[in-house]
């Protein structure tokens, strides 16, 4: 499986609370290399504490603080990393949750 993953940034018990999880489908990624760049876009918006991008499954889940960032941000993210990288990335919500429940610490 091809998975690329972000190193978590340390989170107090606070911010862990707040966060949430959302789930989405990611469109047009052709090789392993575009996880990683959809990941690290993803990862240097403020407010995102995690993101694992599973290339094969296309499929993305990120953990982030609703103070901080939207899901709407997320997502506009996601097209313009793809215009970045002369590819045209998508994506969308297909679930979203409280951070802790998807980390399975709930």
């Amino acid at each position: 499986m091809s998975h690329s993953q972000s190193i978590p940034k340390p989170v107090d018990a606070e911010t862990l609370a707040q966060a949430e999880a959302i789930y989405l489908s990611i469109g047009n990624m052709n090789c392993p290399d575009c996880a990683i760049y959809v990941r690290d876009g993803l990862t240097l918006l403020d407010g995102v504490l995690r993101v694992d991008v599973f290339y094969e499954q296309a499929v993305g889940v990120i953990i982030f603080t609703p103070s901080m960032t939207t899901p709407d941000k997320l997502l506009h993210v996601i097209n313009k990393i793809g215009v970045d990288v002369c590819r045209f990335y998508w994506a969308e919500i297909i679930g979203q949750c409280p951070a802790k429940q998807a980390l399975r610490l709930a």
